[in-house]
């Protein structure tokens, strides 16, 4: 089954040490005075939603030997990070922390019409923030990778990267434009949160690259540090941001280069820690309070929250033995309070799995037969594949991978790009911020606390 993929006892004084770390400016006195950081989130918001995920017609999760392909049906309580993470970024901008200048919903864990209706109860109705934009992203993803790449009359391959590429021509929607307006018109640089797929993200840096000078950091809940599993409680799940549109993924690393745009990966090897037996951080309404003295809208936000939560922990407890911890609530975190997390600098790449049904170079028999499952070669270079994971986690055809500290010049795009692989040659590596675990034991603990302030 495919599954993926968020302060009590914290001092004022600590809260003011780490908000000062984020961002400040020079008040008129000649103090320093914190400045909340802008952010807009990119978010496949679904809480309380039993809906297939976005765009599975687009993007096929498994091939026969002829490149047809079927759909997911698996219809499940969807995600609820995204709202909780959203919820606590509301809670934050109206405790000054934070400033979130937009919504953009995208599909992902769900289908966009009703990703749109769960993004609008949360900013709206449960918080009353009207004045805050959402704005509808991609209903699927720009181009797709799980299938041939198509080619016209006489031969030539249609090309898919560059500004006069399918990705560029396909990905516009009114979401990627809102974005670009809301950084053109702001004074301050602004961080953009990507929690769901990287459809959107890509698209703004490819068709408008003026805006790169505008973002001061791109914060992405994805990625896996070179070698590593990605388990929990011993069950192998994927990196889901990615897999939803790996094309996506890779033209956002490719993208913005100059000025280049800071990227910060949120890797498994730390956002997976909080989900484990022994160390999760348990968000329901067990845990979760809201404010001291309670208010109206505060208990009704809170009880919608985790009533709509429910559902999805019963699935995830039934599969993983515990309940769900947070994931993209780590992205928040990062631009708040960034003093929690070890990052360090890394190389990211795309590794391409094993040879697609469609690729001459698939293997077969004389007969034309298969000689291997497609994605599911045994010795292939994608970690967690191979027939003992099943078919659904091998037919996840690339990942999103990080060399720790690597500066040598490598291809952005490994195995097989172009044609076969259906995600072309991009260039070389992205240097980028890889977030692996938290700063201390004392980081963790605040991590926890703050979340079950913040999160109602």
């Amino acid at each position: 089954m495919l599954v993926h993929s968020a302060l009590m006892f914290f001092s004022v004084f600590s809260v003011a040490l780490l908000v000062a770390a984020v961002s400040g400016c020079s008040d008129s006195a000649g103090g320093s005075t914190p400045v909340p950081p802008r952010v807009i989130l990119s978010t496949d918001v679904a809480n309380g939603l039993i809906d297939t995920h976005g765009a599975q017609g687009s993007c096929p999760v498994s091939f026969d030997a002829a490149a047809s392909y079927f759909n997911d049906s698996d219809y499940q309580p969807q995600d609820v990070d995204d709202g909780l993470a959203l919820a606590a970024a509301l809670n934050l901008d109206a405790a000054g922390l934070l400033r979130v200048e937009g919504v953009v919903p995208t599909y992902g864990n769900a289908t966009l019409p009703p990703t749109m209706l769960v993004a609008r109860q949360i900013v709206v109705d449960l918080k009353g923030r009207g004045d805050i934009p959402v704005v509808p992203g991609a209903m699927a993803p720009a181009a797709q990778v799980l299938r041939a790449a198509p080619r016209w009359f006489d031969d030539r391959e249609v090309a898919i990267a560059g500004p006069a590429g399918s990705f560029a021509a396909s990905c516009r929607n009114a979401g990627v434009d809102f974005m670009r307006r809301r950084l053109m018109d702001l004074e301050e640089p602004v961080s953009l949160l990507a929690v769901g797929p990287l459809t959107d993200v890509a698209c703004l840096l490819t068709i408008y690259p003026d805006v790169a000078s505008s973002i001061a950091e791109i914060v992405v809940l994805g990625s896996r540090v070179e070698g590593d599993s990605l388990t929990v409680n011993g069950k192998v799940v994927n990196d889901f941001n990615f897999r939803t549109d790996p094309l996506g993924g890779a033209m956002l690393l490719a993208a913005a280069t100059s000025p280049r745009v800071p990227i910060r990966l949120m890797a498994f090897r730390l956002t997976g820690q909080t989900s484990q037996d022994g160390d999760v951080i348990v968000l329901d309404a067990s845990t979760l309070h809201g404010p001291d003295p309670p208010t109206e809208a505060s208990q009704r936000s809170l009880a919608w929250l985790t009533d709509s939560a429910e559902p999805r922990q019963e699935f995830w407890s039934g599969i993983f033995g515990t309940p769900e911890g947070p994931f993209d609530q780590y992205v928040v975190a990062a631009v708040v309070w960034p003093d929690l997390f070890d990052c360090r600098p890394g190389l990211a790449y795309v590794q391409m799995c094993p040879v697609p049904a469609w690729s001459a170079e698939y293997p077969v028999d004389a007969d034309g037969q298969p000689t291997e499952h497609p994605f599911n070669a045994e010795d292939n270079p994608c970690v967690d594949h191979g027939s003992a994971n099943g078919g659904s986690l091998a037919a996840v055809p690339a990942q999103l991978v990080v060399a720790l500290g690597s500066d040598a010049s490598q291809p952005l795009v490994r195995g097989l790009p172009g044609v076969d692989g259906n995600i072309p040659d991009l260039g070389p590596a992205r240097q980028v911020t890889v977030c692996v675990d938290f700063a201390d034991a004392t980081a963790r603990r605040d991590f926890e606390d703050l979340l079950l302030e913040y999160t109602w």
